[in-house]
């Protein structure tokens, strides 16, 4: 435990200098027990200081990396001359911003960390380095990544849900270079049949199949969503009404396929409807212009099979 600084008398030199030495040491002995990662940069990029709860974050060891170059030990090989040129404008400026980035462990991995940083200044009050204090915060944003990905996600099937897939439809309509947005609406035919005869596993592995089916079918930057139940979604932004109407007869044809099951082949097929918006046009609109061509499609196979 740091000793604590005595009070001093006025004029009292010995004293002044006994707290000073005192001081010193409990500066060190917060760094050295702080969770806080600390890391010292000097002016030409080599470590100064660099704390245990550092080492325990990145594996390194104090011993190993003082002296030798941030840019080399902690910076990602990409970001290092953005590091470089933080660390110099910071020198020359007298300001540190803020910041959050990846810093390297040992392994080659990358440790997220959020820093508050400083500039350090020797007796004279002249800048010749930066102290970073941070926090590493890598399982928290991993979790906020998982959480963000589960909101946008449909558990099942691992495709993008209806929030997703508006959200990308209203960006692909805001497109006023694009030649149109295309979506397909898909809706399974005897889907109910087949979960009721083989059961929910049976069901569920189904709607895994057709999802992976649309997904083979879909290009860079397209969209397949499951809206619920047997319905999935196909978004192609900047497309054309003649790649709509292939995409659309290639859809019919592979989920027409039969289905590999451990129940034996189970045949579904499906009711396609498309439409294409045009620029500007309402996410909600174009969405139910495809449903309704969906469902004339499946009503007209119903009247042909009555």
């Amino acid at each position: 435990m740091a000793a604590v600084p005595r009070p001093t008398a006025p004029g009292d030199d010995a004293g002044r200098d006994d707290a000073a030495r005192d001081g010193a040491g409990l500066a060190e002995a917060v760094v050295a027990g702080t969770p806080a990662l600390v890391c010292v940069i000097g002016a030409d990029g080599r470590i100064l200081s660099f704390n245990p709860a550092l080492e325990r974050s990145t594996g390194w060891r104090a011993a190993e990396v003082l002296g030798r170059s941030f840019y080399e030990v902690l910076a990602v090989p990409h970001e290092a001359a953005l590091a470089r040129e933080f660390v110099e404008d910071a020198v020359r400026t007298g300001t540190a911003p803020p910041q959050e980035g990846d810093w390297l462990d040992r392994w080659g991995g990358t440790r997220r960390v959020s820093l508050l940083n400083s500039v350090v200044r020797d007796a004279g009050g002249r800048a010749v380095g930066v102290a970073c204090v941070g926090v590493d915060v890598t399982e928290q944003r991993r979790e906020e990544a998982r959480l963000r990905e589960a909101a946008l996600s449909d558990p099942l099937t691992g495709l993008r849900n209806r929030t997703a897939l508006v959200a990308a439809a209203a960006d692909a309509l805001r497109d006023s270079t694009s030649p149109g947005t295309g979506v397909l609406f898909c809706d399974l035919d005897r889907f109910k049949q087949a979960n009721d005869v083989h059961g929910h596993e049976v069901g569920d592995e189904l709607l895994r199949q057709v999802g992976a089916r649309l997904g083979d079918l879909a290009r860079d930057g397209d969209v397949v969503a499951r809206l619920g139940g047997d319905e999935f979604v196909v978004l192609l932004p900047r497309t054309d009404a003649e790649r709509l109407s292939a995409v659309r007869d290639a859809a019919d044809a592979a989920l027409a396929r039969p289905y590999g099951t451990r129940h034996g082949r189970v045949v579904l097929g499906a009711s396609v409807g498309a439409a294409l918006g045009a620029h500007g046009d309402d996410v909600e609109r174009v969405l139910a212009a495809a449903d309704r061509h969906m469902y004339g499609i499946k009503s007209g196979r119903r009247a042909g099979r009555g």
